[in-house]
């Protein structure tokens, strides 16, 4: 049997090594070209090359709480302060590893069409036998090698080499081989010609990756905002239950006071019904501020991706600093506000890309009301007469010519136009849309951080009222000088000025966070979560 040429069976080699990847070497190659697209994407988008691994960390805290009853490998409770939580969401929220997904599909779409401009190898082979009664049978093998790529500009080429070997089983002899080498090449004219339509899905999938990375640096940014804000409502609600405690028992010390004085016959029974009156309305909102702190910390673990029945505390040191922080005025004027925010936004670039996307298939579908004219050329190489595998290039045969289609019937070809008309009509809505829907968000935000810095300052004078008040109607009511009721009611007083005082802390710290998040300058770590919540309202730039 004559010998292979060194190419064929080298292209016959790769073409066998790659069919015999195994499925981790499979998923080693998607992941190196997913993680390079998404590098120089990530890039693009925001000056940093990012890669997320899809893959989660072993050992979580999540798989820790787990496999120790809900506490530490050592038997302590989980302790959280700010940054470990975002750490904790990072590795075990369930939304943040669904996003992580949803971005490298984007990526692993672009290398299916990537793929469609690379060189493309195919191969294969058969073995029969036929035959006709005991009269006549044949074996029959057969093995081919193909190979096309198809460039920006639309040329297809495709080249196969096909070997066919028979030999008779009936009357022996060896096997007779027969080959043949095809050429063809096809190059469209008129309709599906030119880059900028056979380019058209590739075009699409790059950009997509780009609005992916987008769409994924605006959860990253929006998630660590409410992984922060809930931390911080559920340390409010942390401090306000200790406050609710401390106003509870001073109003059991209170009660118990005044039922002594009444023994000694001092009060009446007016004044000692309503002191167990505001003991047991004061143990009514102990139990209520208790339910609703393990309900609010429950979700938060939940949102962690941490199990219900963990033991999980939190830091109140970090309701301690945003007190240091202060409450300040933001200084950024609403026009300011809203030409940041529309600068700067990644949803906002991506729904003004997209009237873009909409033009560019208007484009695609005018093109394909076309007719089709195509240019077409075949070269074939059979092999030499009884030589098996050797080409004979003297016997080349070629053919070139036109392929015509009048494309007479367009009637899908023109409602897909006609739809993509509609779409580009769309696509200019959304982006008003989408401009107004930011002018709205910014200026909410900012009504909400004056309302927040507003009720600090009126909160801040009531808790100084509030606490003079106590103090004074205590003493008043000592010297008998006031009723029991004035002297609860200022107790109440200073528990709602409390409160409302924490409140007002951190809806201005939540506030202040929703405004930078609109403005797209929550600054986060390449990896993970992590970020500064005291980070600075960027400012306009000043013109030189």
């Amino acid at each position: 049997m004559p010998a292979f040429s060194p190419r064929i069976v080298v292209l016959l080699s790769c073409s066998l090594l790659a069919g015999c990847w195994s499925p981790t070497e499979n998923k080693e190659s998607a992941d190196t070209q997913v993680y390079d697209i998404l590098e120089r994407a990530s890039a693009k988008v925001t000056g940093q090359p990012k890669t997320f691994p899809l893959e989660r960390p072993v050992d979580t805290l999540r798989h820790q709480l787990q496999t120790n009853g809900g506490h530490l490998p050592d038997g302590s409770i989980a302790r959280l302060s700010l940054l470990q939580a975002l750490d904790v969401a990072a590795e075990n929220s369930r939304d943040f590893q669904r996003q992580k997904e949803t971005l490298y599909l984007s990526a692993l779409n672009l290398t299916r069409n990537m793929h469609n401009f690379a060189f493309i190898f195919g191969g294969g082979g058969s073995a029969e036998v036929s035959g006709e009664s005991d009269v006549s049978a044949d074996a029959r093998l057969s093995d081919d090698l193909s190979g096309s790529i198809t460039s920006t500009a639309g040329t297809r080429v495709v080249a196969s080499f096909v070997n066919t070997f028979l030999r008779s089983v009936v009357h022996g002899g060896s096997f007779d081989g027969s080959s043949i080498l095809n050429l063809t090449l096809t190059q469209p004219l008129l309709r599906g010609a030119g880059s900028r339509i056979v380019r058209e899905p590739l075009t699409q999938s790059e950009r997509d990756v780009i609005y992916s990375v987008r769409s994924f640096e605006r959860f990253r940014a929006e998630f660590a905002i409410g992984i922060a804000s809930d931390y911080w409502n559920v340390v409010r609600q942390i401090a306000d239950l200790a406050n609710v405690e401390a106003n509870y028992k001073s109003l059991v010390q209170s009660r118990e006071q005044i039922e002594e004085l009444y023994n000694a016959g001092r009060k009446t029974v007016t004044d000692l019904g309503r002191a167990k009156q505001s003991e047991y309305s004061a143990d009514a909102q102990r139990v209520s501020a208790k339910n609703r702190l393990q309900t609010a910390l429950d979700r938060f673990k939940l949102k962690l991706g941490l199990p219900v029945t963990a033991e999980v505390e939190l830091d109140l040191a970090e309701l301690d600093h945003l007190r240091e922080q202060g409450v300040l005025p933001v200084d950024l004027s609403e026009e300011d506000a809203l030409h940041l925010a529309t600068d700067r936004r990644f949803d906002f670039q991506t729904t003004i890309d997209e009237v873009e996307d909409a033009g560019r298939r208007i484009v695609v579908a005018e093109d394909a009301l076309h007719m089709a004219l195509d240019f077409t050329a075949a070269l074939n190489v059979p092999a030499e007469s009884g030589k098996g595998l050797n080409l004979d290039w003297s016997k080349v045969n070629w053919s070139a010519g036109f392929e015509l289609d009048l494309a007479l019937d367009k009637l899908v070809e023109r409602n897909a136009y006609r739809s993509a008309l509609i779409s580009f009509d769309v696509a200019l809505r959304a982006r008003e849309q989408a401009e107004d829907q930011i002018a709205a968000d910014v200026r909410s935000s900012l009504r909400n951080i004056q309302s927040a810095t507003d009720s600090y300052r009126i909160q801040s004078v009531a808790v100084e009222l509030a606490a003079q008040r106590v103090e004074a109607t205590t003493d008043l009511y000592a010297a008998g000088r006031v009723q029991a009721l004035e002297k609860l009611d200022a107790q109440d007083a200073l528990l709602q000025a409390q409160l409302d005082l924490t409140a007002a802390i951190v809806d201005y710290s939540v506030a202040r966070l929703q405004l930078m998040h609109d403005l797209e300058a929550i600054e986060l770590e390449p990896k993970g979560l992590r970020f500064d919540p005291a980070l600075p309202v960027p400012q306009p730039k000043t013109a030189e």
